[in-house]
């Protein structure tokens, strides 16, 4: 088949009503490709997005998120119009779930125009699965994904197309979309006698779902486009398939196809945790030269170098000089480019030989005042709200003007100014005030050297940054030696951090378990990546100042709140709503500590478990989860320790979960089992 008249109908939706750059490119290269391209948008569409998607398509049809991609394909045709369908030779029906193009659309384009006349194609398949997951019926058929369905003038000019769409049942989930279109197109016109190909067979790999379960693979074989979700699926279940995150970001950008283009418009969709797993953004840094060649960071060129300040926090007391002398901090510091700038932030004046102690600069007279000026290199001081220990709230308050002049200048949001750093390093000096332990020292030490290490390491930190455009935070990995590593961790603050993103219109969901939040509140980012939380933290330190009688008053209610620990719980997730993605960092030798520790664990708690982590979940959570009851767990402790009677005593448990009419059957059979139990085990003392 030649190419002929070819007309694509676009799906687009995105819950915050922006059109993605990802959007536009996909379109952009379909473009030489189609006679016409209609783009129908679930989602409202402003003026700017408007113009930027009138460039690369033909129409822009936009509705209510009705029927979901069902409810915008048919309003597609029906927009078209069927006397007008049936003038194309071919119509795609394709969407926003993919990234595209990886490999060059003409390969699969003119294989499929190979396929003589069939009346309708796909990209990829997913196999049959036994039982359904999602229906009460025997099996989910193998079908073509709805993502791309490309349909010939065989099937467009056919009666029963236009019945399909017409006499669709209302769609008002996921489900229904697969239950009334996705695993039913291709049956059903398949038992009207016409005929399909697929560009990348199912029976060419090893799982049921290749375009999320083996997306590199599929890109080696040519296929153009790699599916999202594969960045935000369950990482249990990637796991259960051996999905290696970061393998698909490796393989994109050997593609060609930019990781931060990527990483940009998932940080919107993902939670935290699973789009570190699943993209793999937990990077042990091997370190650098600082200036040499190939590295982002040239010291022979003074534009390229990102310049930086460094913002540390020391808590009220004589103590915390003496404890940044006992971390080495000083020399941690001397691990930075000599031209970054070093604050010191304290709610007590410290005087020169303090700030040389602490940070292993001399200060100039003038860099001792309260609030002083300083230069390229040098180290100052300034006195800082006492609010809470880490100083969190001061750092986003009353030291943005250090860490982001431009912005407190009054820049344009979004844009990089002259006079502003491209980086902030925040430091604090810990653990804070209390009797602390062992594993806090330990945690302590791992995120200094995590962020510190060596001239080397810290150089090849900020490279990262530098080749990395969309990356806003980057924070040492969670320690646990030592430390509770299980069960929820927002630490009872869930609900105020909720609170706190809704009124600052954070656009990325909370992660439900555990909170993805830089250590002791270090890390380093790049200015923007910040903005949105410390515009946040103004606001909530302006609305407490005006309704306490006094600024000890106010700060002693932002203690009671805990604000400081929330504003650090949504770090990251400001950061994502910005467009910008986190990255875990490690030095080699920490990864190696924490994972051997992990690891030995992770074997230990999980001995008596199913063998994979997807089944362990779930066998905890049936058992132990808040739904489990005393006999659940009565339960899971005989079927771990003693097998033979958790059979034997199955009929107690049916009881013990609702069988009350059932008690003396239960006991009975239970007790006949029990003895059978019993002699099996003195015949297994006779062998």
């Amino acid at each position: 088949m030649a190419r002929g008249n070819r007309g694509i109908i676009y799906f687009h939706f995105d819950p915050h009503d922006r059109v993605r750059d990802y959007v536009t490119r996909v379109l952009a290269s379909l473009r030489p490709h189609a006679d016409h391209i209609l783009v129908v948008s679930n989602s409202l569409i402003g003026d700017v997005d408007r113009v930027r998607l009138e460039a690369s398509c033909d129409e822009v049809l936009e509705r209510p998120n009705e029927g979901l991609d069902v409810g915008a394909y048919r309003a597609g045709l029906e927009h078209l119009g069927w006397d007008r369908l049936a003038d194309f030779d071919e119509l795609i029906l394709t969407n926003h779930t993919y990234y595209a193009p990886l490999r060059p659309w003409e390969e699969v384009l003119a294989r499929a125009a190979n396929w003589g006349d069939i009346s309708f194609w796909g990209m990829t398949e997913h196999a049959a699965m036994r039982p359904h997951p999602f229906l009460a019926q025997r099996e989910l058929p193998r079908h073509l994904q709805s993502h791309w369905i490309a349909v010939r003038r065989r099937l467009l000019t056919d009666p029963a197309f236009r019945e399909y769409w017409e006499q669709m049942p209302p769609v008002t989930s996921y489900r229904d979309s697969i239950q009334w279109h996705e695993s039913r197109f291709t049956g059903h016109f398949a038992e009207l006698g016409h005929t399909w190909e697929v560009a990348f067979p199912v029976d060419r790999y090893r799982s049921e779902n290749p375009a999320i379960e083996e997306a590199p693979a599929l890109l080696a074989d040519g296929c153009p486009l790699l599916k999202r979700r594969a960045l935000f699926h369950d990482p249990l279940h990637q796991d259960r398939q051996a999905v290696v995150g970061g393998e698909l970001l490796e393989d994109a950008a050997r593609a060609g196809y930019s990781e931060d283009l990527i990483l940009s418009d998932v940080v919107h969709t993902a939670a935290a945790r699973d789009l570190i797993v699943n993209a793999g953004l937990t990077e042990v840094v091997t370190g650098c030269v600082p200036g040499a060649a190939g590295t982002g960071v040239e010291a022979n060129s003074p534009a390229q170098r990102p310049s930086g300040c460094v913002v540390v926090h020391v808590p009220a007391g004589r103590e915390a000089v003496e404890r940044a002398e006992a971390d080495g901090l000083a020399q941690r510091l001397a691990s930075l480019p000599a031209h970054w700038r070093v604050v010191v932030t304290s709610p007590t004046h410290l005087d020169a030989t303090d700030l040389e102690r602490v940070t292993g600069r001399h200060p100039t007279q003038e860099d001792t005042q309260e609030d002083s000026a300083h230069g390229e290199g040098d180290v100052s001081f300034r006195l800082v709200r006492d609010l809470d220990p880490r100083g969190t709230i001061a750092f986003l308050t009353q030291c943005d003007d250090l860490w982001d002049p431009g912005r407190a200048a009054g820049g344009d949001d979004g844009d990089e100014s002259d006079d502003g750093d491209a980086l902030v390093l925040r430091i604090t000096v810990g653990p804070p005030h209390g009797p602390g332990t062992r594993a806090d020292d330990v945690a302590h030490r791992q995120v200094l050297d995590c962020l510190l290490d060596s001239p080397g390491y810290t150089a090849g930190l900020i490279d990262l940054f530098v080749r990395h455009p969309s990356l806003g935070v980057a924070m040492p990995a969670a320690g646990h030696i030592g430390r509770a590593h299980a069960g929820p961790t927002w630490d009872g603050l869930a609900g105020a951090a909720k609170a706190l993103s809704r009124r600052l219109g954070l656009s990325v969901e909370l992660d439900p378990l555990a909170p993805v939040v830089p250590p002791g509140a270090m890390f380093m980012a790049r200015p923007e990546a910040l903005r949105t939380l410390s515009e946040g933290a103004k606001e909530l330190v302006r609305l407490t100042d005006q309704a306490a009688g006094g600024a000890e008053q106010s700060a002693e209610r932002l203690r009671r709140a805990r604000a400081a620990e929330v504003l650090e719980l949504l770090t990251v997730y400001a950061a994502m709503s910005s467009g910008f993605h986190p990255r875990e960092v490690l030095t080699p030798v920490w990864a190696g500590r924490l994972y051997g520790a992990l690891a030995y664990k992770h074997r230990v708690v999980t001995a008596d478990l199913p063998a994979h982590a997807d089944e362990q979940v779930r066998f905890l959570q049936a058992r132990f989860g808040p739904l489990a009851g005393v006999g659940a767990r009565v339960r899971t402790y005989v079927d771990v320790h003693h097998p033979d009677m958790g059979s034997a005593l199955k009929p107690a448990y049916r009881y013990l979960t609702g069988g009350a009419s059932g008690l003396a059957r239960a006991a009975t059979s239970a007790s006949r089992r029990l003895r059978g139990v019993g002699r099996h085990r003195e015949e297994d003392k006779g062998d």
